[in-house]
C-alpha cells in the first residue's frame, strides 16, 4: 500500500516542476521517484480544474460513502458469527434442566 505523505511535502515537490525544473532532478534531492511527481502534478492539475477527472475531495466523499455502504453489509455475518461462538460456549437454558 502507498504511504501517504503531508501535503507540504507534495508542495515542496511540485513547486520546482512549476517553476520548470527537471522532475528528475527534484525525485533525485527528495529522494521519490519521478512517477510519484507526475501523479501528484496530475492529481494537482485535475484538483485545480485544468484536467477533467475526479478530485481529492471527490475521492473521500466515495471512500466514506463506500464504508458507509459495506458497514450495514457486514453487521448481520458479524452477528451470526456471534451467535454460532456463543452457542459454542453456553448451552441453551433448556440443556441444562433434568428430563422429566
Amino acid at each position: 500500500m502507498p504511504r501517504s505523505c503531508p501535503a507540504e511535502f507534495r508542495r515542496k515537490a511540485l513547486d520546482p516542476v512549476e517553476a520548470g525544473r527537471p522532475i528528475r532532478q527534484i525525485a533525485h534531492d527528495l529522494g521519490i521517484s519521478e512517477q510519484t511527481i507526475y501523479a501528484w502534478r496530475r492529481q494537482h492539475l485535475i484538483d485545480t480544474g485544468q484536467l477533467p477527472g475526479p478530485t481529492n475531495e471527490d475521492q473521500a466523499e466515495l471512500v466514506a460513502a463506500r464504508r458507509r455502504i459495506a458497514e450495514p453489509e457486514a453487521e448481520p455475518a458479524v452477528h451470526r458469527r456471534a451467535a454460532e461462538l456463543i452457542g459454542k460456549v453456553v448451552p441453551p437454558k433448556d440443556a441444562s434442566r433434568p428430563l422429566r
